[in-house]
């Protein structure tokens, strides 16, 4: 049967905001098995204000060279999965507002696993409450039953990826705020994780500012050639002449280590 997207005013805008108020905390937001490791735990919070429930599952992804994922097929899926070697508990978590729920993975590695790393993407998928039920019965559907996702990653004798920067580009985004964008190159059998931070120093000027800075980035290991863009902070200006320092260093398994850094000569923008 299909369904239909209605606009009955007040009512459709009060569903609308029952269903967005939904929040589920996660962490951590990415999970890494070495060699040696076989569990790990994911701590769930129900941030919002209404019991929710989820259903956990795996989804595959290609990371995209801008940022983001592709979602795969089954026939898509290439040798990194990880998925089938993984087992969660449990596969179904009913959360009262403000309730905190661990969830269990265990990792059943093969004996003759090629060297690399493998991934997959623990997805929570929230199913629909009863007042979602109720609003399609009386004939409005919001089609917004929402869904996270982490990544779960597997690393069998690889060594850091190398990782350089490569250009910079000073720009405007499309809502006219300036950015700084970032080429960079992966090589490598595993990926990258780490802080983005650019630095500015006028012409004349001794000290560096900072002016932009992502967490938390990572380049995977299909991803070569990767391009980010970096949101300049709000009370920051760059003009003029001088030079924009960029550095990528490691977080997490790769904390301190460093990836890259490149100093760029500014002589018009």
């Amino acid at each position: 049967m299909k369904k239909y997207f209605l606009t009955i005013g007040p009512l459709a805008i009060l569903l609308f905001s029952q269903v967005t108020q939904a929040s589920l905390m996660i962490s951590p937001t990415r999970v890494i098995f070495d060699e040696r490791q076989r569990t790990a735990k994911v701590f769930l919070i129900n941030n919002g204000s209404e019991a929710k429930t989820y259903r956990l599952g795996w989804k595959e992804k290609q990371a995209l060279p801008a940022g983001g994922y592709l979602d795969l097929l089954p026939n898509q899926v290439g040798p990194w999965k990880l998925s089938h070697l993984m087992r969660v508990t449990p596969r179904q978590v009913h959360l009262e507002a403000g309730e905190r729920q661990v969830v269990k993975l265990a990792l059943r590695r093969k004996q003759g696993m090629d060297d690399g790393e493998y991934r997959s993407h623990l997805l929570f998928q929230a199913l629909p409450t009863e007042k979602q039920s109720q609003s399609e019965a009386i004939g409005v559907s919001l089609n917004m039953i929402l869904s996270y996702s982490i990544p779960v990653i597997y690393r069998k004798n690889v060594s850091p990826p190398e990782v350089k920067i490569t250009a910079v580009e000073l720009s405007k985004n499309l809502s006219g705020k300036p950015v700084i964008t970032v080429d960079m190159f992966r090589k490598g059998a595993a990926s990258a994780f780490g802080k983005l931070r650019a630095d500015w120093k006028p012409e004349g000027a001794k000290q560096w500012l900072n002016v932009a800075t992502a967490n938390n980035y990572a380049i995977y290991p299909e991803v070569s050639q990767a391009q980010v863009e970096l949101n300049i902070l709000s009370e920051k200006v760059i003009t003029g002449k001088g030079q924009l320092r960029v550095t990528y260093t490691g977080q997490a398994e790769f904390r301190d280590h460093a990836f890259s850094q490149r100093t760029f000569d500014i002589t018009s923008q």
